[in-house]
């Protein structure tokens, strides 16, 4: 069995007794339905309201495949009658059915539609919808080797291209919300042959500075480099997809009233966006919960946390050393949004506890053409009600209605913020800061000690949740956000004590495990050394033999080879009084032999020389 299967039977043995609790009093006519209601797409989503739509792919220069989705008519079928498309972007773990999910009566795309714009709704790489590229899949790790930077520089230009060219216009509207602002003031700086392709801009909920956030992502932001090598090590460096699991308690927990308000509105809207017990509507937590997160890079999320705790607008910071190899200096570049010759308008919350209006403003501060900057009209509009809120129509959609028909006009151009603007004259505050606790590494061991941060939670507890309270405008309104506040003390002290429970029994734990596994160390040390001694006098005794081996075989060797020398040199001998006799005995035949001719000749001659005579 793989590890993956064996975390997912952990996850469904450990979850089990909850979830059949909590499904025996969910209105569900079977198990295989139900996620019938928690798992359209953002296709069938529009198509249910009424509406057409297209999907078109999408290819960056870098290789992602995107999908947009298209609402070329309006619910009657009308074609666009507006000047301009629209564009329009997801905020962070987003995708475009966060757009339509709650449905035509509160959608900023479809009631635009209606209008008569030509709507085209974003997916960034990494999405659920965007998890394609042309020499890679998603689960390779270069994949998710991307940040803010890269959706900025090289998504958005290839949609807003592929927009321009499909529709045959010159100019298109964008609205961007949350991330989707700050991927829009990226491109706008890195990518300025792209400004005059914007015919206005308006940023939702606008994030480029972080540093005032009250958000509890405040204190998670010091965790973020340790969490991205965990993410990268484990997952590649995916963070957060969308999962069956997700879909499977969107269903169950987030549905359950008591569990709902608690955890899925307290814990993980709230705590992050902001409390709005007045606006948000709480009934689309299952839908929300259904497709948020969507997933995105570790590297991306890491680079919002860089914002919280440099205080800057800049490009990812890979370290010190990576940064001078990638942009030649030791720290990473700022982005450029005094380059930004677009007319934006800011629309923020004022209760809104991510994009804080103090962040919001130093922002204004530096955009050269900002149109108009205001917050919504009720003080206590969140992060997410921009999306999600009851009143979104009347605090969101019709001035956003308002402002596009304005600069859709042909005749239109800029020429400075509205005289009513708050963006004229604006004058960022004294800057407030919630204390960060830094998370404990130990640097020899590499061990995460939690403690010290749980104890900084505990004892501030009442100051962070009071920081990201809205100001009551009245005495009921202080009433319930104090109800409100008291809940959120219960809930996360609760959290918090069984975080420092937890932590404590762990670390009995690793000690009872370290000393056991010491224990059985010094077992196995002792016994490999008793092994080594034993091993020692028998590799001893077996050298001593061998070496006896050797000296008796090497003087059989000698011994034998001394005689084999003396019998060759008897050989040798023999065989030389051989030759010398054989020789001896040839010459003295020869010499025989010469004086037999001799003698033979002279005869011969005393006969001649007698005849003479």
């Amino acid at each position: 069995m793989s590890s993956f299967a064996v975390k997912q039977l952990f996850v469904n043995l450990l979850l089990a007794p909850i979830i059949i609790t909590l499904t025996t009093n969910t209105p569900t006519s079977s198990a295989m339905n139900l996620f019938e209601n928690y798992s359209l797409s953002t296709v069938e989503i529009i198509q249910n309201n009424g509406y057409e739509v297209e999907v078109h792919n999408v290819i960056t220069a870098d290789g992602y495949i995107l999908e947009l989705h298209r609402i070329p008519k309006s619910k009657g079928g009308q074609e666009p009658t507006r000047n301009h498309p629209l564009f329009i972007h997801h905020g962070i773990l987003g995708t475009s059915a966060d757009w339509v999910l709650a449905g035509a009566a509160m959608s900023l795309p479809m009631q635009l539609a209606n209008a008569g714009y030509d709507v085209w709704l974003a997916n960034c790489r990494g999405n659920t919808y965007s998890r394609k590229h042309i020499s890679m899949t998603y689960k390779q790790k270069a994949f998710w080797n991307f940040s803010l930077h890269e959706v900025g520089k090289y998504d958005l230009p290839a949609s807003i291209d592929y927009i321009l060219a499909t529709t045959n216009t010159s100019q298109l509207h964008y609205i961007g919300y949350s991330m989707g602002s700050c991927v829009f003031f990226i491109m706008g700086s890195e990518r300025p042959e792209y400004q005059p392709k914007i015919r206005s801009q308006i940023s939702l909920a606008p994030v480029a500075f972080l540093a005032n956030t009250r958000s509890s992502l405040r204190f998670m932001a010091p965790y973020a480099k340790m969490l991205n090598i965990v993410y990268q090590r484990m997952w590649k460096g995916m963070f957060m997809p969308q999962s069956n699991m997700q879909k499977f308690l969107a269903s169950t927990i987030c549905r359950e009233r008591i569990t709902q308000r608690m955890i899925c509105e307290k814990c993980i809207i709230f705590s992050v966006c902001g409390s709005d017990p007045y606006h948000f509507d709480t009934k689309l937590i299952p839908l929300i919960m259904g497709h948020f997160p969507a997933g995105t890079s570790a590297n991306l999320a890491a680079h919002f946390a860089q914002f919280i705790l440099k205080d800057t607008f800049g490009q990812y910071d890979y370290g010190r050393a990576m940064n001078l190899r990638h942009y030649n200096s030791t720290e990473p570049p700022t982005y450029d949004l005094k380059s930004i010759r677009v007319p934006i308008t800011l629309i923020y919350g004022e209760n809104d506890i991510l994009a804080d209006t103090i962040d919001v403003m130093k922002l204004k501060a530096q955009l050269p053409m900002v149109m108009d900057a205001f917050p919504a009209k009720s003080p206590y509009f969140n992060h997410v009600d921009f999306l999600w809120s009851t009143s979104v129509v009347e605090q969101i959609n019709n001035p956003v209605k308002e402002i596009l028909q304005k600069t859709d006009d042909l005749s239109w151009t800029y020429t400075g913020p509205a005289a009513t603007s708050t963006a004229v004259d604006a004058v960022v505050p004294v800057v407030r800061q919630p204390p960060i606790q830094i998370l404990q590494l130990n640097p020899l061991s590499g061990a995460v000690n939690l403690a010290p941060s749980l104890e900084f939670f505990a004892e501030n507890l009442d100051a962070i949740i009071a920081s990201t309270m809205p100001v009551p405008v009245d005495e009921r309104d202080a009433a319930v956000f104090e109800m409100e506040r008291e809940q959120q003390r219960l809930l996360f002290g609760g959290v918090i004590r069984f975080a420092q429970a937890a932590e404590k029994k762990y670390g009995q734990l690793r000690e009872e495990f370290t000393n056991e596994i010491s224990g059985w160390a010094d077992d196995v040390a002792t016994g490999a050394e008793t092994r080594v001694k034993q091993t020692a006098v028998l590799v001893n005794g077996k050298i001593a033999f061998a070496g006896h081996s050797v000296a008796g075989a090497v003087g059989k060797a000698e011994h034998f080879v001394v005689g084999g020398v003396g019998k060759a040199e008897q050989t040798v001998a023999v065989g030389i009084g051989k030759a010398q006799n054989y020789v001896s005995y040839g010459l003295n035949k020869a010499d025989r032999a010469v004086n037999g001719a001799l003698n033979a000749t002279v005869g011969r001659v005393g006969r001649v020389l007698w005849f003479w005579k």
